[in-house]
């Protein structure tokens, strides 16, 4: 019987170590990252529509009247320089009065040569050759201001003289137009802005030449830089906001969308953790970090939150990565395998 007893306390004894040393052999995959000391920002949040600037958008016309032969533009269509947005007939009436200039230029270029042929047989007088000489210089001017307006050209091609965005097209194919009148309105798509709502206790912090962060409220992940140029004095009566307007570089926004504009206002230099890097319980904030491949719990106060940064207190061990993703399933002082991203 005792023989019996000590055969199963041996049994019981050598589970135990082995359930030991398999849980000692346990470990979690983890991903990682390094803390960075960076630039954080305090912003404030406003939202907004993207415009053009008022200088960027451009009328379209010819200086002499003719008919629509051929259109290609449309409105919303993006067009770059030198593209060929319709193509005209020019009007007879023009074509004829170039004809006209044209004429007065040669008979008056031959009147000065024949004046000159005679004066020179002293049949005139120098005044008459003068009257000649000012009759040609007035009949080449004319024609040079037929050539300017084109009238000597039968068909010809308006072109976008930049890379752009149709706003309005406003003849149809076949119409009859005068001199000067606008047929298509070209907008440059890389002179953009936008004019964000901002709460008026949050408008006192804003100045001009403070960076903004925008992107579409569509697309969180294509951020695009701006800068304040204008802040307004009063309160928008409609909106009950102050307008706040960001020149914006770059032109991967399209006309038209709606976006979201984070202003730094207040710079601050710490150091920095991703932000899913830090998890929270009933003792407050905490994050896993890796010391000879463990986990170990480290509670911190968090302090500027900027985008996807956090600012965490430099008691952290240098150099060392904390758990960026995983770090749900830790416990302190568990082993971890570092995955490869």
């Amino acid at each position: 019987m005792n023989m019996k007893i000590f055969t199963t306390c041996l049994f019981f004894s050598l589970s135990n170590v082995a359930a030991a040393e398999g849980q000692a052999d346990i470990s979690a995959l983890v991903q990682t990252a390094t803390p960075q000391t960076m630039d954080l920002y305090s912003r404030v949040s406003g939202y907004g529509t993207v415009v053009p600037e008022p200088s960027a958008t451009m009328n379209l016309n010819f200086p002499k009247a003719g008919r629509v032969t051929k259109l290609f533009a449309s409105p919303g269509q993006q067009v770059n320089k030198g593209k060929v947005l319709l193509e005209i007939a020019t009007d007879p009436v023009g074509a004829l009065t170039f004809k006209q200039a044209e004429n007065a230029f040669t008979f008056a270029r031959s009147e000065l040569a024949h004046s000159k042929s005679l004066y020179a047989r002293q049949l005139v007088s120098l005044s008459q050759v003068n009257a000649a000489s000012k009759a040609l210089k007035d009949a080449e001017g004319a024609l040079e201001a037929q050539k300017a307006t084109g009238e000597g050209v039968q068909y010809d091609k308006l072109k976008s003289p930049f890379k752009g965005t149709v706003v309005s097209v406003s003849t149809a194919l076949g119409d009859q137009f005068l001199a000067g009148v606008n047929l298509v309105q070209l907008v440059r798509t890389d002179y953009l802005r936008t004019r964000l709502g901002i709460e008026p206790e949050d408008s006192r912090q804003i100045s001009l030449g403070m960076k903004v962060r925008l992107a579409s409220v569509f697309s969180q992940q294509r951020i695009v830089e701006g800068e304040v140029i204008q802040v307004a004095g009063q309160v928008d009566p409609m909106t009950q906001l102050v307008d706040v307007t960001v020149r914006i570089k770059g032109n991967t926004l399209l006309l038209g969308s709606k976006v979201r504009g984070d202003i730094a206002t207040i710079e601050h230099k710490a150091l920095a953790v991703p932000r899913q890097a830090v998890l929270r319980d009933e003792s407050g904030a905490y994050l896993f970090q890796v010391i000879n491949g463990k986990a170990h719990r480290v509670n911190v106060a968090t302090g500027l939150e900027d985008g996807d940064w956090i600012e965490v207190p430099n008691t952290l061990v240098p150099n060392l990565p904390i758990v960026t993703l995983g770090n749900y399933e830790l416990k302190d002082n568990m082993a971890v395998r570092e995955s490869k991203q």
